[in-house]
């Protein structure tokens, strides 16, 4: 029997809520699933997409990650994986250098095969344009009778469900030239299976919370595959938990309730997302986070809807909302910016600026990349962001050039999640 391990949307570099202990939590996520795969002596890593977080991870971030997957390389057990949306470069991608390193190697539509019976396919994530006329032509595999896996990274209905699907799982197999066995996505956090068209299809889900939506335990999928027969187990994962607070108040309201309603929760350790409504008082939102903090939370997240109208939606329809950050993010990931526009972007959301810091290091940026892409020179500098966040190993120099569109975030490529 050959074994894999599958795991996805790892979001190394993600600094969550604007935390440096959110980010390690993301590394840590991924070591553990790497962990999995080394205590269970599987025959080969699978990642289907968004290794990293954004398309210019900080260098730290993928030395760590290439010293992560040399523990499992060391156990002579490789690691195979496709490009994302969210980490999705416009030429070479990361898995391309890391595939350098001997420690990886990037997925495509000819088959990689493992102990030859199973035949491992990959296509990146396609952009909503190019969808239309994207290839799905895949190579056969040198021995038919051979387990052929395809691996994606894309909102797909079934088994998403079909109000956040982007496209129909039936019409990925119609398009294919060759009959696949199994359909392993990424993109969606939570582990979903579904048998369509006769196929094998499931997403494995995220090994970190993206949102305070996604409430179930992070995992990732144990693949079992014996005489063209699939078996699958989700291995959960020990992650930092949530917290969720929901403080009212009223006229009188102010320190001592808010101590006393957070002392109503267990929030050591965790990540505590506290919703304040209710009539607005002396007490701030950052008087609540400090509270929290000081009561144990490793992280502490205040939304403050105090002296907002409350609306009686009564029994329209509602879904779950995803927090403003990763609705930002995924956004920015869709919009295929520039470096130096995700420079800038970093710069506005990050907390640690201040204004005029922020204005020299931003016109500074925009200085840059309009000498780089203007230059006569074919070696123009690389826009020096001043951030460890936003730095990448140089290359051609056309990949610093940019746009007044995309500084400013107006020219979107619509797209994917």
């Amino acid at each position: 029997m050959t074994q894999l391990l599958h795991l996805s949307d790892t979001h190394l570099g993600h600094r969550q809520y604007g935390s440096d202990v959110r980010r390690q939590d993301f590394i840590d996520g991924f070591e553990a699933g790497i962990e999995r795969a080394i205590d269970h002596e599987v025959d080969a890593l699978i990642h289907t997409g968004d290794l990293f977080h954004r398309r210019t991870p900080p260098l730290p971030e993928v030395n760590r990650c290439i010293d992560i997957l040399r523990t499992a390389a060391d156990e002579g057990i490789p690691f195979y994986g496709i490009v994302g949306n969210h980490d999705r470069k416009i030429d070479d991608q990361w898995l391309d250098l890391i595939e350098q390193t001997g420690t990886a190697a990037r997925l495509d539509t000819s088959p990689t095969m493992v102990n030859d019976d199973v035949a491992l396919y990959g296509i990146d994530a396609v952009p909503t344009p190019a969808w239309e006329s994207a290839g799905f032509e895949l190579a056969p595999p040198p021995n038919e009778d051979a387990y052929r896996l395809l691996c994606m990274h894309q909102l797909l209905h079934p088994p998403v469900p079909d109000v956040m699907a982007e496209h129909s799982t039936e019409e990925v197999i119609e398009r294919l030239n060759i009959e696949i066995d199994g359909l392993a996505l990424g993109d969606y956090h939570e582990p979903e299976s579904e048998r369509v068209a006769g196929v094998d299809v499931w997403y494995s889900g995220s090994t970190e919370r993206g949102s305070s939506d996604e409430q179930g335990p992070r995992s990732v999928t144990l693949l079992g595959i014996d005489n063209g027969r699939l078996t699958r187990q989700q291995l959960d994962l020990d992650t930092r938990p949530f917290r969720t607070i929901d403080i009212g108040f009223d006229e009188n309201d102010g320190y001592a309730h808010a101590r006393s309603e957070v002392k109503n929760h267990d929030i050591t350790g965790a990540v505590a997302l506290v919703n304040l409504t209710g009539t607005r008082t002396s007490l701030t939102a950052g008087d609540v986070h400090e509270l929290v903090l000081e009561m144990g939370a490793a992280v502490g997240r205040v939304n403050d809807d105090r002296g907002r109208e409350h609306l009686d939606v009564g029994d329209t329809p509602s879904a779950a909302v995803e927090d403003p950050d990763t609705l930002i993010e995924t956004r920015i990931a869709d919009a295929n910016l520039s470096e130096p526009a995700l420079a800038v972007e970093e710069l506005v959301r990050g907390d640690s600026a201040t204004t005029n810091a922020l204005d020299d290091k931003a016109e500074k940026l925009i200085t840059d990349a309009q000498e780089a892409a203007f230059s006569d020179e074919e070696d123009a500098p690389e826009p020096d962001t001043g951030a460890e966040t936003t730095s990448e190993p140089s290359g051609d120099a056309k990949a610093t050039q940019t746009s007044f569109a995309d500084l400013t975030g107006d020219d979107t490529d619509g797209g994917s999640r």
